[in-house]
């Protein structure tokens, strides 16, 4: 039976694709930390499927009311309008490029599916496009967690397992949100 948190990870992802800030990272992380491998990867399989939910419905909002999207994704912590700016620029130059780039630029998805319309990407290549761009990262958090889980959960309390792994989790938005004001 599937682990009804892998189905969070699901709404996450969507959530994130649109305009929530904090990546489905932090429950794909959690849920592999707690439940190993297998919950992990599932986890990182249904965040990326709602990445593509929630990149398409941005898309179709961008396509509908461009200002107003680019806007809302403008106004999201650590987003700013020379990110948006940059990430258009990029996007002109190879759109698929662009947004497989994006997690190491610290570009959110979001910022990629506001100004897909406008570049000229259909939706159906937008929606397939979230698989390649968003599943790599997603897999490697399950993967590094899942070991990391393996490790700890013979030598930690699952209490102070998850104590370490939230803390890990605040510091380093404490740290991004400082150094990627938006």
């Amino acid at each position: 039976m599937t682990n009804p948190w892998s189905w969070a990870a699901l709404l996450w992802g969507a959530a994130e694709g649109f305009l929530f800030f904090i990546v489905p990272d932090v429950i794909i992380g959690l849920i592999a930390l707690r439940k190993g491998l297998r919950a992990g990867l599932l986890a990182a399989l249904l965040a990326a499927t709602g990445a593509a939910l929630g990149g398409g419905a941005m898309y179709l909002w961008a396509q509908s009311q461009p200002a107003q999207a680019r806007a809302a994704v403008a106004a999201v912590p650590a987003v700013s309008d020379a990110m948006v700016a940059r990430a258009d620029r990029e996007m002109a130059a190879g759109w698929l490029t662009a947004a497989m780039k994006g997690p190491l630029t610290s570009t959110p998805y979001k910022v990629y599916a506001a100004l897909a319309p406008a570049q000229g990407v259909s939706l159906p290549a937008w929606v397939a496009a979230a698989w390649p761009v968003r599943l790599p990262r997603f897999l490697l958090v399950a993967v590094g967690m899942a070991l990391i889980g393996g490790v700890i959960r013979e030598r930690l309390s699952p209490r102070i397992g998850l104590a370490v792994f939230t803390s890990g989790w605040v510091l380093f938005y404490g740290w991004f949100w400082l150094s990627h004001p938006g």
